[in-house]
């Protein structure tokens, strides 16, 4: 349960709260398994706090306001955050690991190295947000709001985002940065990539079926083995793609830069794909297995 003092002092508001805290440098908050539903906790300093909860017995901050609160290195294990107002806070090294963001305002937050594996991010808002290096893992983002978001890479230690296996069906990435990003596995089906920069990403085994991929940059991306039926491909840039095993039925391969038939060649099928007529002629005369 919750130190009675510490959620005391918390309800008396963040201007208190944050005086007591400055007075008390060295104690770490005790919020465990606290009942903050719609508590505004705006401006807030909840660094290193504990937040965990258990089993039918989690952290309640649903509809909370957080807004520009600073959560660094913050304990929320398995937390209820579903619809609260992160918009701006600071959760950079934040452990979120199974918990439940559905619907929350994530505008501008820092989640950089945050660990969310198995979090619910479905129809979440994280425009802007920084993910610099967090860990995605299994986290279900279906519907979310990704565009401009920055996931890659933050310094020469920090590596980029990890997103293997992720649900990101129907989520809007467009202008996301995913330099670098490990997206195996993972379920963008639908997904509105356009613009989004995915060099160096790994894309392998990704199902990407009737994702927007308008002018998309690729470069030196891994798309072995992945599912790109029915996307569309104009203006996107594939140069050093790797594309051995790819699906491309129904693609529109049309205006592509940067696309060679040996990188064509290693694909798995072109059946039905839109290609430009150079290319299509090149493809019937050294490899008509892929286009049926």
């Amino acid at each position: 349960m919750a130190n009675p003092e510490h959620l005391a002092k918390l309800n008396e508001g963040a201007e208190v709260w944050n005086t007591w805290r400055r007075e008390h440098p060295g104690f770490i908050p005790d919020l465990y398994e606290a009942n903050l539903s719609d508590a505004d906790l705006r401006n807030v300093n909840l660094r290193e706090a504990d937040l965990h909860g258990v089993a039918f017995s989690e952290a309640d901050l649903r509809g909370a306001n957080l807004r520009l609160a600073y959560l660094g290195e913050t304990d929320l294990t398995e937390a209820n955050l579903s619809g609260a107002d992160l918009r701006e806070a600071d959760l950079e090294k934040a452990k979120l690991r199974d918990a439940n963001l559905r619907g929350a305002e994530l505008v501008g937050v820092n989640l950089s190295e945050a660990d969310l594996r198995g979090a619910f991010l479905r129809d979440a808002n994280l425009r802007d947000a920084f993910l610099l290096g967090a860990d995605l893992r299994g986290t279900n983002l279906r519907g979310v709001d990704l565009r401009w978001a920055n996931l890659s890479a933050k310094d020469q230690i920090v590596g980029s985002a990890n997103l293997s296996r992720a649900n990101l069906r129907e989520a809007d990435c467009r202008g996301t940065n995913f330099n670098g990003v490990d997206l195996s596995w993972t379920l963008l089906d639908e997904a509105k990539l356009i613009g989004a920069n995915l060099r160096r990403a790994n894309l392998s085994r990704a199902f990407l079926y009737q994702a927007n991929l308008i002018g998309a940059d690729f470069l030196g991306a891994n798309l072995s083995g992945a599912f790109l039926d029915q996307t569309i491909l104009t203006g996107a840039n594939l140069i050093d793609a790797n594309l051995s095993g790819v699906f491309l039925r129904w693609a529109t391969l049309r205006d592509v830069k940067n696309l060679s038939m040996r990188q064509l060649s290693k694909a798995a099928t072109l059946c039905g794909a839109e290609l430009d007529e150079d290319i299509r002629k090149k493809i019937e005369a050294e490899h008509p297995h892929l286009l049926k």
